[in-house]
């Protein structure tokens, strides 16, 4: 048997799908970014919060660190997957796993405060389960039924 025989035949006993999950989990949870002359690779698990500053961009990692990266708050989250962050104002996005509060049009991560914008509310409601009255949610219904 030659060489290249047995090198099929070492890829033939791997099971079919395991390979492509693995490297599907990998891409989905890391991007790598220019940063300090060099690309860093930026786990997506690792991420915190965000914070744009006109065509840059503060990605704030779990640990207390950041890094500041040459592309708008819009671009950086077309790579971070959809379900685990959500834009909360014009200047911010957060980690959704990561609130552990909601006070009126404010969310927290720990100590950490963020801002909800109006054109964001809605989204970042429906990104979460409630149980029971949600003060705030439909204001406007609640006015036109008191009168």
């Amino acid at each position: 048997m030659t060489q290249g025989q047995n090198n099929i035949e070492i890829e033939n006993d791997l099971p079919a799908g395991t390979a492509v999950v693995v490297s599907d989990r990998y891409r989905r949870d890391r991007f790598f970014v220019w940063y300090n002359d060099a690309y860093r690779i930026v786990l997506c698990s690792n991420i915190a919060w965000l914070q744009a500053d006109r065509d840059y961009c503060y990605i704030h990692f779990k640990d207390g660190a950041k890094i500041i990266v040459v592309h708008p708050l819009k671009e950086v989250l077309e790579v971070l997957p959809f379900e685990d962050f959500a834009r909360v104002h014009r200047s911010y996005a957060v980690c959704l796993d990561l609130v552990d509060r909601l006070v009126g049009n404010t969310i927290y991560i720990g100590k950490q405060d963020f801002p909800v914008s109006p054109a964001y509310r809605e989204d970042l409601h429906s990104r979460f389960r409630f149980l029971g009255k949600v003060k705030g949610l439909h204001k406007s219904k609640l006015v036109k039924n008191n009168k």
